[in-house]
């Protein structure tokens, strides 16, 4: 080891102590007092020895001449030993727990100490618990663990001695009223009592039933404050008794949100009331709501998403929105179910949410929405079944007979939605009749009438016939007539149609409806198709050749009008008339084939200069009575065209 200057000049000094003269040896070869030298005047003086070679003899304070690195002046090396010969061990080191013991031979205790000064406390000592506190020095802590490894768990959290502590663990749930021992994770539910018995978070439960709660109104995308600061859903008890809201699970299947209504105080919801859950309760951020309740961990997305409403493992209501592909998907707005449409089943129908459009504070930027308040009527909704909804112009939906085109009726209501309360005219509709078939039904308008005293127009129509027939609105003669007839072809029962309008409005359709039987009797109508007819018609000629030949002109076509009116049915029956052409048809075409009355066109003949040339054409006509008897008859026209 190197020696220290100090050990160096004491060496030295004691070496020329002995060699320098004038000192105090004895000059004279006799020793002095102190024995220096024997009688015969030789020196027996013994140096110092250093026996460790540290340049400093035991003499000098080497209090350990057999170990080079022990003496005196030396710097204190910290290893336990007296280095510097000063009877002080490693002194002038670190010691950060004051024992006396430098850190660097100190060794780590369970102490809540860094003993060896290495920035680490009770390293390898064990921290059951992990938070970085060894057990052997840990407090125990209201956490389900061991902290101070004594082989108990939250010993000291017990209050009330029923074995279930206010802490909980992983497995077992904290005892909620740490006061009462009758109130613990393992005590059974006391119903009616208010109180969570069972420590579950859920307050009598057993109760609960699908449907209980309704989702009503929700705010998913709030305009005047941002998302989620202003996001909301009310709630509505559908029930008439009152609820429990202490444990209900709001949640959400999309996204996978899950919060349990937690809160000291019971919340009470009463039959028919409205409560608002929303994710901040503070109104001057949320958009001036006011929350019932604040719900953490979950957020309402603008897409889609859904709400999930569970209580005792009974689902109680659901709802879901879809970014505006079948629900509304308003900014700044609350979406709601129609107005009494509170239901967890008709809230599944997106027809019947709509976005709110009455701002819900004075504030003219607030917005819209009816949070714990009654909801809108949804003017997208048909609420009368009327065929209309308010959207689609209904002035009033609660009324199946008002929307536009309505009939006006007899009050003084705007029934029709055109902005003008009219009065509608009453039609009525009688009829009489024989009862029997091919007898006319005499229809009536008498019992009809306008309260203004307007003239009023009719319309008349055959809404139903026996399948056999024939008959139709045309065959009312005359349908537009106050009073018309109608001839019934078959019988069965015949339904008429009155509407009456008095030049502004049209009545409510009045029906009268009139039942045919089958006559007993029937003859056969007496066809006569009238007197054969015949016209002759003139051409002109012209003389060519000096006279031996002539052009003549072809004669123009004619019209012969015929008719069955001499037609006779002793039944006085209605009679249907059917013409056809039975020869000459190469000059003669009847216009018509059906009717009383015909026209039969004749083609124009060729003219031969002074002679006749004629051409007969022969019609047979048909009538036939409503019981299908029928005469017939024959009528022969004859056309001369003769040249001149």
């Amino acid at each position: 080891m190197t020696r220290t200057p100090l050990a160096a000049s004491t060496f030295l000094i004691a070496l020329l102590a002995l060699a320098l003269p004038g000192c105090d040896a004895p000059q004279d070869g006799k020793t002095d007092e102190s024995g220096g030298e024997d009688s015969a005047g030789t020196d027996t003086y013994v140096a110092p020895a250093d026996n460790d070679g540290d340049g400093v003899t035991a003499a000098d304070g080497d209090c350990d001449d057999a170990d080079a690195a022990l003496y005196p002046g030396r710097a204190e090396d910290c290893d336990g030993i007296d280095n510097n010969c000063n009877g002080v061990v490693d002194e002038g080191l670190a010691d950060a727990d004051t024992d006396g013991t430098a850190d660097c031979m100190d060794v780590e205790e369970c102490d809540g100490v860094d003993n060896d000064g290495d920035l680490e406390i009770d390293e390898g000592y064990a921290d059951s618990d992990g938070n970085g506190v060894a057990d052997c020095v840990g407090t125990e802590v209201c956490d389900g663990l061991d902290n101070n490894a004594d082989g108990r768990v939250d010993e000291g959290y017990d209050a009330d001695g029923d074995g279930a502590t206010q802490c909980g663990t992983a497995g077992t749930a904290a005892d909620c009223d740490d006061a009462d021992a009758s109130i613990s994770p393992s005590a059974s539910e006391a119903a009616g009592d208010l109180v969570d018995n069972d420590c579950d978070g859920l307050v009598d439960e057993g109760q609960w039933a699908e449907g209980d709660l309704a989702v009503s109104e929700i705010m998913v995308n709030p305009g005047q404050v941002s998302d989620p600061s202003g996001e909301w859903f009310e709630v509505y008890n559908t029930t008439e008794r009152t609820l429990i809201l202490n444990g209900l699970i709001i949640s959400s299947s999309a996204d996978g949100d899950e919060h349990m209504v937690n809160d000291a105080n019971l919340i009470l919801l009463e039959p028919g009331e409205f409560f608002v859950f929303g994710g901040n309760d503070d109104s001057s951020t949320n958009g001036d709501v006011v929350v019932g309740y604040t719900y953490r961990d979950m957020v309402l997305s603008n897409e889609g998403d859904d709400l999930v409403l569970t209580a005792d493992g009974i689902m109680i209501d659901t709802v879901m929105w879809d970014d505006g592909v079948t629900m509304p998907d308003p900014d700044g707005a609350s979406i709601g179910t129609d107005l009494g449409n509170y239901s967890a089943v008709t809230n599944d129908d997106p027809t019947l949410w709509c976005a709110s459009t009455i701002r819900w504070s004075d504030d003219p930027t607030s917005d819209k929405g009816s949070p714990g308040d009654g909801n809108e009527y949804c003017s997208t909704y048909d609420h009368d079944g009327d065929g209309y909804t308010g959207a689609q112009g209904d002035c009033d939906d609660n009324d199946s007979t008002t929307y536009p085109d309505a009939w006006e009726g007899t009050d003084t209501a705007d029934n029709d939605c055109d902005g003008v309360a009219e009065t509608a005219p009453v039609g009525v509709a009688s009829a009489t009749s024989t009862g029997f078939s091919c007898d006319d039904i005499a229809l009536s308008s008498s019992g009809s009438y306008d309260i203004e005293s307007a003239p009023l127009t009719y319309q008349w129509e055959l809404t139903s016939a026996p399948g056999t027939s024939a008959r139709s609105t045309a065959d009312i003669d005359t349908s537009t007539s106050a009073n018309p007839t109608f001839n019934p072809d078959v019988a069965g029962t015949y339904v008429f149609t009155l509407t009456v309008n008095d030049g502004g409005t049209s009545s409510a359709p009045s029906s009268v409806s009139v039942t045919i039987g089958t006559r007993g009797t029937n003859s056969s109508p007496v066809a006569n198709a009238g007197v054969d007819q015949s016209y002759s018609a003139t051409s002109t000629c012209t003389a060519i050749s000096y006279g031996t030949a002539y052009s003549c002109d072809d004669c123009d076509s004619y019209a012969f009008t015929l008719s069955g009116a001499s037609t006779v049915d002793a039944d006085g029956d209605d009679l249907d008339y059917t013409w056809s052409v039975t020869s000459g048809g190469t000059y003669g075409a009847l216009a018509t084939s059906t009717g009383e009355s015909v026209t039969l066109n004749v083609s124009g003949l060729t003219a031969t200069y002074g002679t006749a040339n004629a051409q007969t054409v022969t019609v047979n006509m048909i009538a036939t009575d409503c019981m299908g008897a029928s005469g017939s008859d024959d009528v022969s026209v004859t056309y001369t065209c003769t040249g001149s």
